[in-house]
């Protein structure tokens, strides 16, 4: 569906041009927008307007959104698969676009992430008794929202690093 701006009133313009300027600043989903633009005065009706023509011209796409989410959470933030999931569904991002975007992040980044994330809180572990460690190290991973399967994984593989 085409939004004609030339039969938008002059604030709902001014609104589009705003959210614009927001969007071409950095990837935002859609539910991230509304609030913006609710919150500069706009109505729920002119909000879902500027919305689908911020849509139409590429200034949101949720995929794309999902992709650097995913990118920034997941390599850089150190964050679990299961914390990004949640935090995307909790945007309002469709199941299936943040499953596209976890399972586009290679297994290789994801499990250097974790690697890194689990050294870290090692070096702090020190001297502690092994099921200490495991206990506090498996706990914290969990925090991070790293899987269960991902936990056990790398918690093995730290004590034994530990042990050599």
């Amino acid at each position: 569906m085409d939004y004609n701006t030339d039969n938008m009133t002059d604030s709902v313009r001014g609104l589009l041009n705003r959210a614009r300027a927001f969007c071409a600043g950095s990837e935002q989903c859609r539910s991230a927008v509304h609030r913006k633009l609710t919150g500069w005065g706009a109505t729920d009706d002119e909000a879902v307007v500027i919305l689908e023509k911020l849509v139409e011209e590429g200034y949101i796409d949720e995929r794309r959104y999902v992709r650097t989410y995913c990118e920034s959470k997941l390599l850089r933030a150190g964050w679990g698969g299961v914390k990004v999931r949640y935090e995307l569904l909790h945007k309002g991002i469709p199941r299936d676009i943040v499953d596209e975007g976890i399972a586009a992040i290679d297994v290789e980044g994801r499990d250097e992430a974790i690697r890194k994330v689990a050294a870290k809180k090692m070096d702090t572990l020190h001297g502690q008794d092994e099921a200490v460690v495991r206990r506090r190290l498996a706990s914290y991973l969990a925090q991070r929202g790293f899987g269960m399967e991902e936990i056990g994984r790398v918690v093995a593989e730290m004590l034994r690093n530990e042990t050599k």
